[in-house]
């Protein structure tokens, strides 16, 4: 654990990367006003490294001001969940997460809030399980059509299936075993997600034009609103978001 006493404010901000991929960031002190800023720079740092989650450790915090409060809410907005980070709050003291409560949970402790990293929203959500063999994308267009048709999804149903196709591709072509495929329909929004066994990010590949799959990530990009990768120990997850009309 590396420990960083930050310039000029009171708290102390103790950073550590935890295994399976989530980030702790513990505070020792109270944290007012003048320290906000700096709180807001750590949380929002460790955001950006993409991990499966952030758990902001507040067990040996004092009192936190408004605007720390503010910083912290705002850090639940960026990390409101799978698949992208998700941003936890641990806290024993009552009077400290009685500020919180009302808008995000708080678990007792750092155990606590590594069981529920992974949690999902009650969004309706389809898994499929595939085979890693060239049959499988074929299975998860068939799957996503099914989808379309059942959440009335018709006019994204090109889009998703090309997406899906493309995820699937990849994942068998140029990572491990197993492989699933998740579609979450939210309110605003449709994820697709495919899993695979490999940790390694993918990278933009040239296209074979006459391939039934392999466009690439550059039309996943330019179709979705919002892409990204989630760490999925010991494998990750690749996901694209697209607008529900």
């Amino acid at each position: 654990m590396t420990e960083t006493a930050v310039e000029g404010v009171r708290c102390v901000l103790l950073h550590r990367e935890v295994a399976h991929g989530v980030e702790l960031l513990s505070v020792r002190g109270p944290v007012d006003d003048n320290d906000a800023g700096a709180l807001a720079r750590t949380i929002h740092a460790a955001i950006e490294l993409g991990p499966r989650g952030v758990i902001l450790d507040l067990s040996d915090a004092g009192e936190l001001s408004a605007a720390a409060l503010a910083v912290i809410r705002d850090a639940r907005l960026r990390a409101p969940g799978w698949p992208r980070p998700a941003l936890l709050v641990c806290c024993s003291s009552q009077e400290v997460a009685a500020g919180l409560a009302s808008w995000l949970p708080v678990h007792a402790d750092v155990a606590d809030g590594l069981a529920h990293v992974d949690d999902r929203s009650p969004a309706p959500r389809h898994r499929i399980d595939l085979d890693s063999s060239p049959h499988s994308p074929a299975k998860a267009r068939a799957a996503m059509a099914d989808v379309v048709s059942a959440l009335h999804l018709e006019p994204l149903g090109d889009d998703l299936a090309l997406i899906v196709s493309e995820l699937v591709t990849n994942a068998v072509r140029y990572a491990d075993p197993p492989v699933a495929l998740e579609i979450e329909a939210g309110e605003k929004t449709v994820t697709v997600a495919v899993g695979d066994g490999s940790p390694g990010r993918p990278s933009p590949r040239p296209a074979d034009p006459d391939a039934e799959g392999g466009r690439g990530l550059p039309l996943i990009d330019l179709l979705a609103t919002e892409t990204g990768v989630r760490p999925s120990p010991p494998g990750k997850t690749v996901w694209a978001a697209l607008p529900r009309p």
